[in-house]
């Protein structure tokens, strides 16, 4: 916590630009989320019923979920909106049921399946006049029949024009094979959204933009490098998840050794110290960078890393140390990945898409 605060005060930014949280604040709606918040919004406001939204880990499901609770809070007397968040694999059909009764403020006299059922009916008709919506995170937790089959019958009420009930559902890829055995609640789904990757040019959007919000556009701020924004790319295969915990790390070591300008060499270095050894992850890196890069990382100069001298220079946050097996482990490491990672003839890290 320390070190953040001293490099943050170091770039000059008022808080940390790439935090592991999904703050709304710092989303960056790509055109991948922009069509999927769209698509989300008119079937909830038409009142279709269920909507879907896939992605693999690190897409932004959670980050466009927060962000379609935070303009629904902006409007209570139109939305009437309650989260179920994680739900439990091992809940029974009731036990999902109860949290979702419970989550609209309901407390029937009776535990029992029948009472819980008409509670949420008689407020869902109470409620007619708002656009009543459930949605639940990490829906692919909620992988047994019972509970699929729950789903497919508390979203059944609606009038001659419209659902009572809407439902938005957040889940993984691997949900899928759960909606293929249950084609009856499968072929309800009025709306399925699919958030893709993003592009490489994409990625340098959501570091600056990132960076501007947390107050990153003085003289003090630090500037990702061209070369450094495919590298980050190539390394996530355009997983936003990715590229934030690399931008996190990247900003750290610079500020350690002292510099705003955030290149491959730094990137490279920041992914060999603070990643798992994914071999295949670690040859795209390399892939994508300059020859020079990947030579400067294998065989370090201990003196290129020392920070900036001089009354004018930046004071870095902290000085590098060096510890010779560490610096052996790394040249070893970056020397398998470079005879691994494929040469290309074009410039290294275009058109690298996922």
């Amino acid at each position: 916590m320390e070190d953040t605060h001293l490099y943050v005060n170091y770039f000059g930014l008022r808080e940390q630009p790439f935090a592991p949280t999904a703050d709304p604040v710092y989303f960056y709606a790509t055109r991948g989320h922009k069509e999927c918040l769209f698509r989300l919004w008119s079937s909830i406001d038409e009142r279709h019923g269920i909507a879907l939204v896939l992605g693999n880990y690190g897409t932004g499901k959670t980050t466009v979920l927060r962000k379609l609770m935070t303009g629904m809070a902006a409007d209570p007397e139109r939305y009437s909106t309650v989260v179920v968040g994680s739900p439990i694999p091992s809940w029974t059909s009731f036990a999902l049921l109860e949290s979702i009764v419970l989550q609209f403020g309901l407390r029937p006299a009776k535990q029992s399946f029948v009472d819980y059922m008409e509670a949420l009916n008689r407020y869902l008709l109470a409620n007619r006049d708002r656009i009543c919506t459930l949605i639940i995170d990490d829906a692919q937790n909620l992988n047994k029949r019972g509970q699929v089959e729950l789903l497919r019958l508390i979203q059944n009420l609606e009038t001659p024009q419209h659902k009572l009930l809407n439902l938005v559902l957040f889940a993984q890829l691997e949900w899928m094979q759960v909606l293929k055995a249950a084609p009856n609640f499968e072929q309800r789904i009025n709306m399925t959204c699919t958030l893709p990757p993003i592009h490489v040019e994409e990625t340098r959007h959501v570091i600056e933009f990132r960076l501007k919000q947390s107050g990153g556009d003085g003289d003090l701020a630090p500037v990702f490098a061209d070369d450094a924004v495919r590298v980050i790319h190539a390394y996530a295969e355009g997983n936003p998840r990715v590229i934030v915990t690399i931008c996190r790390n990247a900003l750290l070591l610079a500020g350690h050794i002292g510099t705003r300008r955030i290149d491959e060499e730094v990137v490279l270095h920041t992914i060999e110290k603070t990643t798992v050894p994914y071999p295949d992850r670690r040859a795209r890196a390399v892939s994508a960078a300059s020859p020079q890069a990947v030579q400067a990382n294998a065989h370090p100069d201990p003196g290129a890393a020392a920070p900036m001298a001089g009354p004018d220079a930046p004071r870095p946050v902290r000085t590098r140390q060096h510890d010779a097996r560490d610096e052996r482990a790394s040249r070893l490491l970056l020397k398998a990945a470079l005879q691994k990672a494929p040469r290309n003839s074009e410039r290294p890290g275009e058109g690298m898409l996922p």
